[in-house]
């Protein structure tokens, strides 16, 4: 089962900032509503990034606390399972 998704009529006066951490890199799509989906390496985060664009999905990664190899990827929350089905492909590769 689903949650509904009920927009942000705020989004735009607050940005993507307000989802997520500062100093983090994204893929050029914006969403309104982010969810936590991966923690990966900068060599799968490129792959991810390119297969999560190529499908229209918006990306955004910023490295995790304490740990700078590591980079926490957040997609856009309505897209998550088909996000969750491209980030499988690209790691299974």
């Amino acid at each position: 089962m689903s949650a509904p998704h009920h927009p942000d009529p705020d989004y735009s006066e607050r940005g993507i900032m307000f989802w997520l951490p500062p100093h983090g890199v994204g893929n050029g799509i914006d969403a309104q509503a982010w969810a936590e989906i991966a923690d990966l390496t900068a060599e799968e985060l490129d792959q991810v990034f390119a297969a999560l664009a190529d499908a229209g999905i918006a990306g955004y990664a910023a490295t995790v606390h304490g740990r700078p190899d590591r980079y926490r990827l957040w997609v856009d929350s309505l897209r998550y399972l088909h996000a969750e089905d491209v980030l499988m492909t690209v790691l299974r590769a």
